[in-house]
């Protein structure tokens, strides 16, 4: 998917947002403007009607548990609901806008809709008489077309592929899992799990691997961070990640206590397997640093080659506009495929993969393991899943 910037608004005092907005916003301030009220609008002219567009906009809402616990956000062009979403911490968002959309228009009217607006006088000693839903910090409007790397995928979109012939799993798994995955992918397990790389939320896909008895480097394998955090890095390349300044390593846990570290400069809380009285905190700090810069120079390998499908998963629901903007950000650096995974749903049985977009893949699984034991995972259904996806891959590859 080849995708063209062609409108940046900037929401900050310094910015130039009050070209385009058409009411339902208050001033703006130092790096974004309010929307309040029940809507807002913006209004964009000169947009060609030719191709089709991806809208993003970067919002924080204005939330106070457990009274305003999310704003939800429906959002409109020209008269027809593109996406809809309850956003209740800073996030960025994609939303997929047809080119049909915009024929015989002179302009683009965006309509947002944010019925949970508050006052913060309601809730705070202050004399905010703003009813405000979120801060908008910047829309962004793409131009997307196929390109070469979407005319080498040779799936359309919707082919689901759910894997449940001879030997599947209709009447549970069979007594040979090893002996399906390898009929099925052609790989044993520890070359399944070798296909696959970690985009993070938390260390369960990584203790996957593990299980499988593959131990793979990654810079992301058993780390945390939000989504937002994700996609910056992936836009900046992980700059200067591994200072020391920014490396905290912090013994964690109740009995034998574990060194986690606490990553400053993108958010990321990851586990080190290394315990209390094995080293000290300053040797710690300065062997992740090494660590983190060396994963890194391998994570941007691992892209520009895009042989690899990286896996992103999150035990809260991902819904596809939060997934939008993470594929661009991959893409951006290759032909990659990211499988996005989340619980199955009726007509979409556990282990279940289909097709969203060329080199987007949504994955369905019986379960996650809990935030508490990230320990207990369902084995079967993760390698079900990534046999399934490894396959579809392959024949949206055009490989044999």
């Amino acid at each position: 998917m080849a995708a063209e910037l062609v409108l940046k608004i900037d929401f900050g005092a310094a910015g130039n947002s009050l070209g385009f907005l058409d009411g339902g916003w208050a001033q703006p301030e130092t790096g974004f403007t309010w929307a309040i009220g029940p809507e807002s609008q913006v209004l964009l002219r000169d947009i060609a009607p030719d191709a089709d567009y991806v809208l993003m906009l970067d919002t924080i809402p204005f939330v106070h548990p457990p009274a305003v616990p999310a704003q939800r956000l429906i959002v409109s062009v020209n008269g027809t609901v593109v996406g809809s979403s309850a956003i209740f911490r800073p996030t960025l968002l994609g939303y997929r806008v047809p080119g049909r959309l915009l024929q015989g228009t002179d302009g683009v009217r965006i309509r947002l809709q944010h019925p949970d607006a508050a006052l913060p006088a309601d809730f705070e000693d202050t004399e905010d008489s703003r009813e405000l839903a979120f801060a908008a910090v910047a829309l962004q409007l793409y131009r997307v077309e196929a390109d070469g790397k979407d005319r080498a995928w040779k799936l359309p979109a919707g082919v689901m592929f759910d894997g449940c012939g001879s030997g599947g799993f209709q009447d549970g798994p069979p007594a040979d899992l090893a002996t399906w995955i390898a009929e099925r992918s052609g790989l044993d397990l520890p070359a399944l799990a070798l296909q696959f790389e970690s985009l993070g939320e938390n260390c369960e896909f990584g203790l996957v691997q593990r299980h499988c008895e593959s131990e793979p480097l990654g810079l992301l394998r058993f780390s945390s961070t939000f989504l937002r955090s994700l996609i910056r890095g992936l836009d900046d390349g992980f700059a200067g990640i591994g200072e020391d300044d920014d490396v905290d390593p912090r013994l964690e846990g109740e009995g034998r206590r574990e060194f986690m570290v606490h990553e400053k400069k993108y958010g990321l809380v990851y586990h080190t397997f290394v315990y209390e009285g094995e080293r000290s905190p300053w040797l710690m700090r300065e062997q992740e640093a090494a660590r983190l810069k060396f994963l890194r120079r391998k994570f941007l390998e691992e892209l520009e080659a895009a042989e690899k499908i990286f896996v992103y998963k999150r035990n809260s629901p991902v819904p596809e506009e939060e997934i939008l903007p993470l594929f661009m950000s991959l893409r951006r650096h290759g032909n990659n495929t990211l499988l996005w995974v989340v619980p199955a749903e009726r007509g979409r049985p556990p282990g279940t993969v289909e097709v969203v977009l060329p080199g987007l893949l949504k994955g369905y699984i019986d379960r996650f393991a809990t935030d508490a034991n990230a320990h207990d995972f369902s084995f079967e259904g993760w390698v079900k899943l990534c046999a399934n996806a490894c396959v579809l891959a392959r024949l949206g590859r055009g490989a044999a």
